[in-house]
This record gives structure tokens, C-alpha cells and sequence, in this order.
């Protein structure tokens, strides 16, 4: 079987996205239907492959709310999908993981919060509650999230989503504080292509098939 499972990371100096990126990696149990796909950083993933997914896992931190250098790449060709094609990954389910350092207060986790969203106004389902380390994950019954036990509770989701399919009932995007808010805020700063562009310059590729401009 061809991998039908994405694995896209942004990772800032500390490298915390890329390590945890290969626990879920590495701690893929057998899933019937579903096969996961080596680890790619955010610049070097082949957006069009979306196509041929069933399955986006994303894990990223922030630079002062914005991609990380080696995510920004995916981040503007998906921001380009949910801007002028909302809902062209309807074949798709997510979720996504963060990372983020609290002396950071106002961009806190905003990047792998956009991210989420992004994906959902592209139309994908998002499977299971995303993960922040260190905060409140109501599904995990936690205060504080740790990727090594997000994993097999979001590996275990990933397994009824398949059965459950796209079009099933998404999980809301503010579920993991459900049963407490988190310690710092849980707020989003959204923002556009000319802002992104501004910071850390245009897309170097073409724009994926999934845009329309």
C-alpha cells in the first residue's frame, strides 16, 4: 500500500517539532487501511500529494506567531487552498500537535492554532483534539500535554476515523479545553498572504492544484 498518511513538520531552533514529530512516526501501530509516510518539513512537502491522502498529521511550533523558516512553504500554499478554494480537502482528516514557549505570551501557539483552522476551512475533518504541550487536553483527561502520551491516544482516533470517514462530525477546534482553559490564553492571530509574504517572502514553487487564482 502507498502511504495514504502525511506527516508535515515546522521546526524552530530547539528542534522539539522535529523529535516529536518522529515519536508519532515511529509509534505508528498497525491500522488497517492506513500507512504513514516518512516525516517532511513543511518546505520540502509535495502539497498536490494531499491528493492521494486519507490522513495530514502537522506538527509545528511559532516564530513570533508566524511559520517556522522551514514550514513556511506549506504554510502559504495552504493558506492559498483556504483563501481562494475553501473546502478542497473535504477528502481529508487532520490533526495537528504544537509546541510553544510561554514567555512568547502573545503569539503563544499561534501557529499550530492556524494551522488547525486553516485546515478546517479547507474542508478537512479534523479527527481528533490537537495537542499543546503543556496545556489542558480534555479527551487525555490531562493539565498538561506531552506528545509521547498524545500519540497512541491520537493514533487509537486515527484508527475510528478511518471507519468513520470525511464526512463524519468534526471535532470542535477549542476541544481540548473543554474541561479547563488553558494557562496562558487561547486566543488566534490570524493572518494573511500579504503579512506572510511581508516576513518571509513569496512561495518559491508554483501554487498547488487545490488553489484557485
Amino acid at each position: 500500500m502507498a502511504p495514504n498518511v502525511a506527516l508535515v513538520y515546522g521546526s524552530f531552533f530547539m528542534g522539539d517539532c522535529e523529535r516529536d514529530v518522529k515519536t508519532i512516526h515511529d509509534s505508528f501501530p498497525k491500522i488497517d487501511g492506513l500507512e504513514v509516510a516518512a516525516p517532511v518539513e513543511g518546505n520540502a512537502f509535495d502539497f498536490n500529494s494531499l491528493k492521494d491522502m486519507k490522513m495530514l498529521i502537522v506538527v509545528t511550533s511559532s516564530t513570533y506567531g508566524m511559520p517556522p523558516t522551514n514550514f513556511k512553504e506549506f504554510a502559504h500554499q495552504l493558506l492559498l487552498a483556504a483563501t481562494s478554494n475553501p473546502g478542497c480537502l473535504s477528502h481529508l482528516q487532520h490533526t495537528v500537535y504544537g509546541n510553544g514557549d510561554e514567555t512568547y505570551f502573545n503569539t503563544y501557539m499561534n501557529m499550530p492554532r492556524y494551522v488547525d483552522k486553516l485546515l478546517e476551512k479547507c474542508g478537512s475533518r479534523r479527527f481528533y483534539a490537537r495537542g499543546e504541550t503543556g496545556e489542558p487536553h480534555a479527551d487525555m483527561g490531562t493539565k498538561s500535554c506531552k506528545c509521547v502520551e498524545w500519540t497512541p491516544a491520537m493514533w487509537s482516533a486515527a484508527a475510528e476515523a478511518v471507519k468513520a470517514g470525511p464526512s463524519a462530525p468534526a471535532v470542535a477546534w477549542d476541544a481540548l479545553w473543554a474541561k479547563e482553559g488553558s494557562e496562558h490564553h487561547q486566543k488566534v492571530t490570524e493572518w494573511n498572504l500579504e503579512k506572510l509574504v511581508k516576513k518571509l517572502g513569496e512561495l518559491k514553487g508554483a501554487p498547488s492544484a487545490f488553489s484557485k487564482l
